[in-house]
């Protein structure tokens, strides 16, 4: 064997074994934490797994909605941020940054409270955490385009433009394309992030997994097993967006 080849066939052998080695730190913390928990009040918050189940779904149904949402927003404000002339990009970037400087219940207060003084008609809890949440994701997706958009090396786009091809011809089929590529594991971050986000929206009534939790608490006190579920109901769905990543981009791992 060459040593080009034994030094692949060792990388190969490295890497598996801290893919391994992750496993099973994750397989010993489930164990030692599914001990932990054996005398936990299981059997009095189980009748309630259907409340907290449509819980989970709300905020999954909240976080793929809003994220859908902010795409849409987003897009054009990404545009207008790299393509647009002087005002509209200093517009476009005044927007983005002070949306990501504002915390995210502010912004959440701001749509619930405000924005019926603003259109004359009452918002429900619903619509206020699904505008706000998307205001939310359409700046810090914009942010993400705009870095998409960049990453598209120069040179490709000079060399097609040397071909006679057209700037929107360029750019749906040299720049577009690669920057969605490029974009995959930092939008599905964000979607983690933004899964997570939701549930500050308990403070306006939306009855998500978090206000499902606490709902259950309030009326049967069951703390501990009732925010252990909270906290793997989150984990196991943030996971679960994760492994996307591995789908979409083999070459993206958690652990270098």
């Amino acid at each position: 064997m060459s040593g080009a080849s034994f030094a692949i066939v060792q990388s190969l052998r490295t890497e598996r074994g801290k893919e391994w080695l992750w496993r099973l730190g994750v397989l010993l913390v489930v164990i030692a934490g599914a001990y932990a928990a054996r005398d936990l009040e299981w059997g009095k918050v189980a009748a309630s797994w259907q409340f907290l189940l449509k819980g989970l779904g709300r905020s999954w149904l909240l976080a793929l909605a809003s994220i859908f949402v902010g795409a849409v927003a987003a897009f054009p404000l990404a545009l207008a941020r790299v393509y647009g002339p002087t005002g509209v990009r200093h517009a476009a970037t005044a927007l983005i940054e002070t949306v990501r400087s504002i915390p995210e219940l502010m912004i959440i207060f701001w749509v619930y409270f405000t924005l019926p003084l603003v259109i004359g008609a009452q918002v429900d809890s619903w619509e206020a955490a699904l505008g706000s949440l998307s205001v939310i994701a359409a700046a810090y997706l914009a942010e993400v385009i705009r870095a998409g958009l960049y990453s598209v090396p120069r040179g490709q786009i000079e060399a097609a433009e040397t071909t006679g091809m057209s700037r929107l011809h360029i750019f749906l089929h040299v720049v577009l394309p690669q920057a969605l590529r490029n974009m995959v594991p930092a939008l599905i971050a964000q979607l983690v992030a933004l899964f997570k986000t939701t549930s500050l929206v308990y403070a306006i009534g939306v009855m998500e997994f978090l206000r499902s939790v606490t709902v259950i608490n309030n009326t049967l006190f069951a703390p501990y097993p009732l925010y252990l579920i909270l906290a793997l109901g989150y984990f196991v769905s943030c996971f679960a967006i994760t492994r996307l990543v591995r789908w979409f981009d083999p070459k993206y791992q958690l652990v270098d």
